[in-house]
């Protein structure tokens, strides 16, 4: 019984900082998801704003969902800090 403690005391270690860095890992991964999917909203955002940059009450309209999802990743991404 004895030879098994430091076995499962190093198991148990090694489960604990494994989590850890599995955390660091989901928070890193959710941080790059979100400036990517920004960055292809940006992208987006500016071809439908060149698109009907000669119609501007078409392009506040047809356009605003981009600016809508914008601020709602910059809210996710200060909730997320």
């Amino acid at each position: 019984m004895r030879d098994l403690l430091p076995a499962l005391l190093g198991l148990i270690l090694c489960t604990v900082v494994g989590c850890q860095y599995y955390e660091e890992y989901r928070v890193k991964k959710t941080t790059a998801d979100l400036k990517e999917e920004q960055a292809q909203l940006l992208r987006d955002y500016r071809l439908c704003v060149e698109k009907y940059q000669n119609e501007p009450p078409k392009a506040k309209e047809y356009c605003a969902p981009y600016t809508q999802r914008l601020r709602e990743l910059e809210i996710t991404r200060q909730q997320a800090k």
